[in-house]
């Protein structure tokens, strides 16, 4: 599971991108220096609510949605191999083991 910073960011990432703004508009947009916003995107900061308010607003979306877990492709990636990575690898260890027996029978 992310944490609460990672999900932001790579929400914050991804919807920037989406909606082709780079960070120098993005921090036109809020007030905030192009350093800032870079800061933020590599989780040297934490933006106050507020200016989490502002940034959503720049980017046309509602606040929330830069805190949902599963809002950009890397969240969901993350999420996804979290999930499920331990049962698809027990299930693949279970299959490499079944073959290796069955080819040794046949030894």
């Amino acid at each position: 599971m992310n944490s609460i910073r990672e999900t932001f960011v790579n929400n914050l990432k991804f919807y920037r991108k989406q909606k082709a703004i780079s960070q120098e508009k993005l921090s036109y947009a809020v007030g905030k220096s192009i350093a800032y916003i870079n800061q933020i995107e590599n989780k040297d900061t934490w933006p106050q609510p507020e200016m989490v308010d502002k940034i959503a607003e720049a980017l046309g979306i509602p606040s929330s949605a830069l805190f949902e877990e599963n809002g950009s492709p890397e969240n969901l990636k993350n999420g996804f191999a979290e999930k499920y990575g331990k049962t698809i690898e027990s299930e693949l260890l279970s299959r490499i083991e079944k073959d290796v027996k069955e080819v040794c029978k046949l030894l």
